[in-house]
């Protein structure tokens, strides 16, 4: 009969499969780290994007009410000798007071 009976009589080199194996773990593991660190910061500024585009109704009606009672004329608590005028013209008029 032959001598080569279809199977290997010698063990595999154990320290480059070894290697092999070690550098195959670290690279699957970094990929993993690194795609949790891409869907985290996908998922951040998503998310942030989301939270920022939402405008406060608070801070509507509060720029409203500045809009009103900062850049308008108008009489003050219905005595005709005292008005409300815009604040940058009332700067204007201390500023000229001044000189």
């Amino acid at each position: 009969m032959d001598q080569n009976s279809g199977y290997e009589k010698k063990d595999i080199p154990v320290k480059p499969v070894l290697i092999g194996g070690v550098l195959f773990i670290i690279t699957v593991l970094g990929t993993i780290y690194l795609l949790y660190e891409y869907y985290i910061r996908v998922l951040d500024d998503t998310t942030y994007e989301f939270k920022l585009s939402k405008r406060s109704t608070n801070l509507e009606e509060l720029k409203k009410f500045e809009q009103e009672n900062l850049n308008s004329y108008k009489s003050k608590d219905g005595d005709d000798d005292v008005y409300q005028i815009p604040i940058e013209r009332s700067k204007e008029i201390l500023l000229n007071e001044k000189k």
